[in-house]
């Protein structure tokens, strides 16, 4: 079978790379083909899938990923799941051409056979066939991987998240129904591509082609089977596990989950009024796209004019390139920001009263002339599902110019009695200071910035270079800050108030404070990565620090250090890139600095106890004081 992995009693899962795949399985240089068995779903070598690396990983060091950055998007902690519908496979339709299309935007994505289907073993009994249960099964075995941190590392590479399932016909009822079944198995995206949403049809179908087959129990059907076609049973359960599926419960998923649905405007399998049922069901939260001429399996009509220049197949116009790109922008990280601000810029329910909505940014710039002001509470930890309190941190960019009536809103209406400044005393001169000493404290983060000319350029040359680059300077700032982070959190464990913290831009430093913060209290890696993100809008009022910023012009050069000439040459860098760079607050940058955190420290409970000399008591106390009940 090739490489494989023993599964230890403690894990549910294993996986095997096939070194040496059957000739009716066609790799690119960038994907593997894997098996992977649940231990108490699957009896012979389970699920069979296609892996696709990101394909930015071909090149080993990041200074080669840099330099080809604007051809080959960077790796991500992100994992997209195809999954296909009825008589279907790995390879069929759009997965092929999605798959290469988001590894080569840096996802990892990975595309399965269901029981019963392509190169998978049989369905768990043959004599129900292949259920909506089952299927279900099958993408809790990938979700059991990825939550396997051993497994998870060696066949990523990287700590990944399931980001995104994407399902075509018959596999959105099983996408759905798994996140219905499995709450605590939270996707961000979810993906329905020509989903049937009123299973009766399921029926019509079936007494359209096979009218006798409730009656002889079943029907025949081809199926692809092992780079084959075999006719095979489809018993009446099977059928019935469709007709049956709870459509009207999915609305019950995660409401943090959005929802995007894809469907051809010559659909000829499913009635396109399943388009409004899952818009009324997913309503706030659901995305639209009709492709226009495209079919169930979003191929052209015989007579399409083929308007796009689209590639045939079959001798059809091949809209699934209109599929995958739909879907890829789907996920940008642009629209994935905004998505994520719409969805938490209220936090629903606080301590005091379950029904109260507050706002996330309670200081909107207008109001207050501070930019990035941000409530970091309400985010779900894994202590039982709690909160972390509203009202008790905030994170923004420099408060020199609040207004009057913003500061007194600070103080008495958001109960902040300290606002901690992590800039340096001289930077902090230099770029204004609140004029009020009582409210103001001190914290410097990076050693005052009183380090080496050698470990200065490097910092910068981290903060330069690439937000990709960003988790070196981070290391270097977190390494030089332990007493200032050590005296904040003991502030933090004899509460008298609200607080707030804040550098220039409420960005770098704020965002290494508030990793700590949220990871000490339980917050998941993506939802902080997420959150450092919100900086990226948070920032686009702070005028006066941008054209600061867009003014030092060849400063950045010598910022650089001694071999500025060779880093300028090398990752093509010019004053208004890395102006741009220094200012970006990309999700990756967060992830790979967790990451070094991790590699470094093991966890925020090791480094609060090793580093700043915490006892597990005192991270009890934080997390009972700050943790909603």
């Amino acid at each position: 079978m090739g490489v494989g992995v023993d599964m230890k009693e403690a894990e549910k899962v294993s996986y095997k790379i096939v070194a040496e795949p059957p000739s009716h399985i066609k790799l690119g240089p960038h994907e593997q083909f894997i098996f992977i068995k649940h231990k108490q779903f699957h009896k012979a070598e389970g699920v069979a899938g296609i892996l696709s690396h990101p394909k930015s990983m071909q090149y080993a060091q990041l200074s080669d990923r840099l330099k080809n950055e604007d051809q080959l998007g960077l790796p991500q902690h992100r994992l997209v799941l195809l999954v296909h519908g009825h008589q279907a496979h790995k390879n069929s339709n759009y997965q092929p051409i999605l798959a290469s299309k988001l590894a080569g935007e840096g996802f990892y994505v990975l595309r399965i056979d269901f029981r019963g289907l392509g190169d998978s073993e049989d369905c768990k009994d043959v004599s129900l066939g292949r259920t909506i249960e089952q299927d279900t099964e099958d993408i809790e075995s990938v979700c059991e991987l990825i939550s396997c941190e051993r497994l998870r590392d060696e066949l990523f590479e990287l700590p990944v998240t399931l980001d995104t399932i994407v399902g075509h016909s018959r596999g959105v009822m099983a996408m759905f129904e798994f996140c219905r079944r499995y709450p605590n198995r939270f996707v961000p995206n979810l993906v329905n591509c020509s989903g049937r949403y009123d299973g009766r049809g399921i029926v019509q179908k079936r007494l359209k082609y096979t009218p006798n087959w409730r009656k002889d129990g079943g029907f025949y059907c081809d199926l692809p089977r092992h780079g084959g076609v075999v006719k095979t049973w489809i018993p009446k359960s099977e059928t019935m596990s469709g007709v049956e599926c709870p459509t009207h419960l999915f609305g019950q998923i995660n409401q943090q989950s959005s929802i995007m649905s894809c469907y051809g405007t010559c659909e000829e399998v499913i009635p396109l009024t399943a388009v409004a049922s899952f818009a009324n069901l997913f309503q706030g939260r659901h995305y639209l796209e009709m492709i226009r001429g495209a079919t169930h399996n979003f191929y052209g009509l015989p007579n399409d004019p083929n308007a796009l220049k689209l590639p045939l197949r079959n001798g059809l116009v091949n809209y699934c390139y209109v599929v995958a790109d739909k879907i890829a922008e789907y996920l940008s990280w642009e629209k994935q920001l905004q998505r994520f601000y719409a969805k938490t810029q209220y936090i629903k329910g606080t301590p005091i009263n379950p029904a109260e909505i507050v706002t996330r940014w309670p200081l909107p710039h207008a109001y207050s002339k501070v930019s990035n002001f941000r409530d970091l509470g309400g985010y779900q930890t894994v202590y039982q599902g709690r909160r972390i309190k509203t009202g008790c941190f905030y994170r923004c960019a420099n408060v020199c110019d609040i207004t009057p009536d913003a500061l007194k809103y600070l103080q008495h209406k958001l109960d902040v009695v300290t606002v901690f400044d992590l800039r340096a005393p001289d930077e902090a001169k230099e770029n204004g200071l609140l004029d009020n000493n009582k409210l103001v404290k001190s914290l410097p983060f990076n050693n005052n910035m009183n380090t080496s000319p050698e470990v200065l350029a490097e910092h910068y040359q981290g903060l330069l270079i690439s937000s990709y680059s960003f988790p070196k300077a981070y290391m270097i700032v977190l390494k030089n800050s332990i007493d200032s982070i050590k005296t904040f959190f003991q502030f933090l464990l004899e509460p008298q108030g609200a607080v707030a913290f804040h550098c220039t831009a409420g960005k770098d430093r704020t965002g290494i404070l508030s990793m700590l913060l949220l990871s000490i209290l339980g917050v998941d890696d993506d939802t902080i990565a997420r959150e450092y993100e919100l900086t990226t809008l948070g920032l686009k009022t702070e005028t006066k620090l941008i054209k600061k910023l867009e003014a030092r012009g060849d400063l950045y050069y010598s910022m650089l250090g001694p071999n500025s000439e060779a880093l300028v040459k090398e990752y093509h860098l010019t004053p208004d890139k890395m102006a741009k760079t220094l200012l970006s607050s990309r999700y990756e940058a967060m992830r790979f600095f967790i990451d070094d955190f991790r590699a470094e420290y093991e966890s925020a409970d090791s480094f609060f106890m090793h580093e700043l000399q915490f006892s597990t008591h005192a991270i009890g106390r934080l997390r009972d004081l700050y943790l909603e009940e």
